[in-house]
């Protein structure tokens, strides 16, 4: 048995679930390659030390953005990409959720959810932003979308990285007014009052299924709703934002779990969620229901699972172009942790890294 928990899961229990018709093609591709993974079905090739005292089969990986064993690079590389076009001063961390009572709605519409989520968080920022009482300008956002909660549950909400500066309508580099940004309920309110106007509309169209209900029930939904209030969260203010873009990668590929935090024995996986406080965080599946979870929070085919928006939007020569008018400011060396490094395998006999046939020989091809 190769691999990892995950895998190991997956190669033994995917092949009856890939028979269920209703089953995404994206999630069949999914589980497929995670089942594939490095077992010899997308390849192989030889690695040998210079002095030729250690030769191995390296399986190929499946690249795929939902498997947890090949993901460190694109992991590492999404990051340093990120926080290249991040601007060089302060950001807020925002969260916007919905109720539990349209966790159904995802489950049933992903797609026109997720597009919708965005474009309500998206909207709610820019209109408060454009205040002359918050900032005055146009922000940087970058926002990414997470389906689960650190139980494993199905749990729709988008994070926000926003910049504490902008641009305003005459060109004009601007600053927030606000310690706290942006007010917490006045933000609420603006995002629930966008999102459930978007909904309404879809019902009016028809654009919903009757998975969810009839017209009638889905309408009384979104009204009671909007008379309660939902869970809008303003993170205080970050000196950078670095921090929040290394926590965003780590979900950005490899899954909605990492190996480490499970457990598997007599047909049982045992999830283990990060910073349990309590017993009663731990969740026990059967392994066909884990595989089944586990695929729900595959992102559909093409579909954008981070964006950006305003200043963030461009090409970047902005952003570049506000960090370069900043003075030098003289900091101290420091180790910097590479959270995603690639491991980067060496010969046990003479500690020489082991090099692929493309790495040695400039004139060959790269691996496929």
């Amino acid at each position: 048995m190769q691999g990892n928990i995950i895998q190991q899961v997956f190669q033994q229990h995917f092949a009856a679930i890939a028979e269920d018709a209703e089953l995404p093609v994206s999630a069949f591709r999914a589980g497929l390659a995670i089942s594939r993974c490095r077992t010899g079905a997308y390849g192989q090739h030889i690695e040998r030390c210079r002095d030729g005292c250690t030769v191995r089969t390296r399986y190929h990986s499946c690249h795929h953005r939902s498997c947890p064993q090949c993901n460190a690079v694109p992991r590492a590389n999404w990051l340093a990409q990120q926080q290249a076009r991040l601007l060089d001063g302060e950001h807020y961390h925002i969260i916007f959720t919905i109720p539990a009572v349209f966790r159904h709605y995802w489950q049933v519409h992903p797609e026109d959810v997720t597009t919708d989520l965005f474009w309500a968080a998206k909207e709610a920022l820019f209109r408060l932003c454009a205040d002359q009482k918050y900032l005055g300008g146009t922000p940087g956002i970058l926002a990414a979308f997470h389906s689960w909660s650190r139980r494993l549950v199905v749990h729709p909400h988008v994070h926000c990285l926003v910049s504490a500066e902008g641009i305003s309508e005459s060109g004009a580099w601007v600053k927030a007014k606000r310690d706290c940004f942006l007010p917490a309920k006045l933000l609420m309110a603006t995002f629930r009052s966008l999102l459930l106007r978007r909904w309404r509309r879809r019902l009016k169209a028809n654009n919903w299924s009757q998975a969810l209900g009839t017209p009638e029930k889905i309408r009384s939904e979104l009204q009671r709703q909007a008379k309660r209030p939902w869970h809008v969260q303003v993170q205080p203010r970050y000196r950078h934002g670095k921090g929040v873009a290394t926590y965003l990668a780590r979900y950005m590929r490899g899954g909605p779990c990492h190996a480490k935090q499970l457990r598997w024995s007599n047909g049982q996986v045992v999830f283990q969620p990060k910073h349990a406080e309590r017993e009663a965080a731990v969740r026990m599946f059967r392994a066909e229901v884990f595989v089944r979870e586990y695929l729900l929070h595959v992102p559909r085919m093409r579909q954008r699972t981070v964006r950006s928006y305003g200043i963030y939007a461009n090409r970047g020569t902005v952003v570049a172009a506000r960090n370069a008018s900043r003075p030098v400011v003289p900091t101290k060396a420091k180790a910097i942790t590479n959270t995603f490094a690639a491991v980067i395998t060496s010969c046990p006999h003479c500690g020489q890294p082991l090099l692929s046939p493309w790495q040695s020989s400039p004139w060959a091809q790269g691996p496929p």
